[in-house]
């Protein structure tokens, strides 16, 4: 499983009392309902499904080490990394095609 440097580091420093929004990358043979239902007894609130059966749920940061061991999670990564979708979103110099 994929799991990305800031969430490693959440997982291996949480701040108490803080939560994380992170997206979860769901296995092609996963039921996302299992997954979600799988982070809400981990602690998640599912806020909303996204593309492809992927989850996005936010955790206090003392439980994303539980996010990162539900079975059928490919990738575990920050909300914040897909949340790019112009180049007024970003402090690069991004072209988009379209």
């Amino acid at each position: 499983m994929y799991v990305s440097r800031a969430v490693r580091s959440i997982r291996a420093e949480p701040i108490e009392g803080e939560s994380v929004a992170l997206a979860l990358t769901t296995a092609d043979d996963t039921d996302p309902d299992a997954v979600a239902a799988a982070a809400e007894a981990a602690g998640a609130t599912v806020e909303r499904r996204l593309q492809f059966d992927d989850l996005s749920v936010s955790v206090p940061q003392e439980g994303v080490a539980d996010v990162c061991a539900i079975d059928g999670v490919d990738a575990v990564e920050t909300t914040d990394t897909i949340a790019i979708t112009t180049a007024d979103a970003t402090d690069e110099d991004v072209e988009f095609d379209g």
